[in-house]
């Protein structure tokens, strides 16, 4: 009998041994460039460690990262299959994947940096925005859709019952408002914090993660940042994915509990805001690390409410179940 359990030990290290040098041998002969974007914004702090400390992902790897300054030039860069990993929005994630494009979700990393600012008037609830003019950008995006919702499960018709008014960008709406030009509006982090810095009257009325929970229930989130990895890339190299996964959920630990220091690297990387205000901004950015596995009823409940509200905002369908990353 030992000599059977002998032999089998035997054979189990060969066989390790074996796997183990055909995984090495893969990159011994070549180097592997592993291309990594994010957008400038909250979906690309969490692994501003990574930008700075460029960690390895094995032997023989290297990696690049960029920042991209609009989410045209990076969707561009998607199509083209330049990037092998990308911070996106979630919602921009499902109309790649229904293009065909070939990436799947691998994590999902901001839950919500949308909030209501008001200055003037008094808001406590919706029922107080009854009759109001609210600046909103850009109409279809998801912030619209998302508030259009909103007012909605809360009794009020966006066509009827309130004025939402577009004709500003993110930085010209958060400068209005700093400038009290513009009385209430919903903004996204860190303009949120840029406002606040400047405009002491300017106040956060209202959370919309927490208004989209209490129409939808705790276990809802307003998945708004997700990563995305190139489906080819992923098939020949699920060690480097498990490799960076594993390094962009230890950035997204360092981030959140050192925010003075991840401000620093924000500004220093070109994320799009100078360091106190990343500081500031990072607590109500709801950056975290969730698999595609674990993650994937949430966002399949969030793209289900953006889908119903309105087909474009996710692409004209439902992702199926190949959207989500296996290892």
């Amino acid at each position: 009998m030992k000599k059977v359990l002998s032999f089998m030990m035997i054979l189990v290290l060969l066989f390790t041994a074996v796997g183990c040098s055909k995984k090495e041998a893969k990159y011994e002969n070549k180097k592997e460039a592993v291309k990594i974007a994010g957008l400038k914004g909250p979906t690309s702090i969490g692994m501003i460690k990574m930008f700075e400390e460029k960690p390895s992902l094995g032997k023989n790897i290297d990696t690049s990262y960029e920042v991209v300054a609009s989410p045209d030039l990076l969707v561009s860069k998607l199509l083209s299959k330049e990037v092998d990993f990308a911070a996106l929005p979630t919602n921009v994630a499902a109309k790649l994947y229904n293009k065909g494009a070939g990436y799947k979700l691998v994590a999902v990393n901001t839950l919500g940096v949308l909030y209501m600012m008001s200055q003037e008037e008094v808001i406590n609830d919706w029922d107080d925005l009854k009759g109001k003019k609210i600046n909103v950008i850009a109409k279809g995006s998801n912030p619209d859709v998302v508030f259009k919702y909103l007012l909605q499960k809360n009794g009020l018709d966006p066509e009827k019952d309130v004025v939402l008014d577009y004709t500003l960008s993110h930085a010209e709406l958060a400068q209005a408002v700093a400038a009290g030009k513009v009385d209430i509006a919903v903004l996204p982090e860190p303009f949120v914090t840029m406002v606040s810095m400047k405009n002491k009257n300017a106040k956060i009325t209202m959370n919309i993660q927490e208004e989209w929970q209490a129409v939808l229930g705790e276990s809802a989130a307003l998945v708004q940042g997700c990563l995305v990895v190139r489906e080819e890339f992923a098939k020949e190299n699920p060690e480097i994915v498990n490799n960076f996964l594993e390094e962009y959920k230890k950035s997204v630990n360092w981030v959140n509990k050192n925010n003075e220091e991840a401000g620093k690297l924000v500004e220093k990387h070109g994320i799009g805001m100078k360091a106190k205000m990343a500081e500031l901004a990072i607590p109500r950015c709801n950056i975290v690390f969730q698999d595609a596995q674990k993650s994937q009823k949430t966002v399949e409940g969030y793209l289900k409410v953006l889908y119903d509200f309105s087909p474009k905002a996710v692409g004209g369908k439902l992702p199926d179940e190949n959207f989500y990353y296996k290892k």
